[in-house]
């Protein structure tokens, strides 16, 4: 994984090619093919990101738009590269826990987030993003960004809209988890639209009946199947699946 996982490049040849041998090729006994199991730790992380979703819906944020945003952040990048399959030690795992990103205060994680992107948006492409961002925490430039203010201030309470937030976030965290992938990789592999449809599947199918931390991992082969199905569509690979 890379030290940065905010900064991950898209699907290389390799390893789309990596992906067909280990996701899309399950009739080939001669590939090893690990899966990791998803532990009660991975729960809890699921969970915490899918309340971070939540909250923003309840805040009236479009998933349309907040996904994407929180999926290519450096905000997601550090949750990536502290839960990369080496992070097995479980009194590191303990304190990561204790960390304010994501566990305490949703809204503030979400507030902090359009903010640093108001002040990037306002930047020029030969900038040192690190270093405008530090400058204006210095000079205390907190004012709200216009996302943020152009909401109507009442929360919502539509439970399908929530419903699917909460959703997104768990499932954008679990294809993490169980690949080791980083937020922008997952996120350039199935966009919010996209995962969008999955959702409207899965409601429409027995997985709806079970408990989202039961089914979870169901849904994430759903999304490889998917995924690879979208990369290799001659019919002769299709078949392998």
């Amino acid at each position: 994984m890379s030290r940065d996982p905010s900064k991950s490049r898209p699907l290389s040849d390799n390893v789309k090619r990596m992906m067909w041998l280990e996701r899309a090729s399950p009739k080939n006994g001669d590939v090893y093919r690990s899966k990791r199991k998803f532990t009660e730790s991975d729960h809890l992380y699921c969970h915490k990101q899918a309340l971070l979703f939540m909250e923003a819906a309840a805040m009236g944020l479009k998933m349309e738009n907040f996904a994407p945003l929180y999926m290519k952040s450096q905000l997601a990048g550090v949750v990536d590269h502290y839960f990369c399959s080496s992070f097995q030690d479980e009194s590191s795992l303990a304190k990561l826990l204790k960390m304010p990103l994501l566990m305490d205060n949703p809204r503030i994680i979400i507030e902090t987030l359009y903010w640093i992107d108001d002040i990037i948006s306002k930047t020029n492409d030969t900038d040192n993003k690190s270093l405008v961002l530090s400058k204006a925490y210095e000079a205390e430039y907190y004012q709200p960004p216009k996302a943020l203010l152009e909401l109507s201030g009442v929360e919502v309470s539509d439970i399908d809209e929530l419903s699917y937030a909460y959703w997104l976030g768990y499932m954008y965290r679990c294809e993490c988890i169980m690949h080791d992938e980083s937020s922008r990789m997952v996120y350039g592999a199935f966009s919010e639209r996209t995962m969008m449809t999955v959702y409207e599947d899965v409601l429409g199918s027995p997985l709806n009946e079970d408990n989202l931390s039961e089914c979870a991992e169901e849904i994430c082969d759903l999304l490889d199947e998917l995924l690879v199905k979208r990369i290799w569509k001659d019919k002769k690979y299709r078949d392998c699946i």
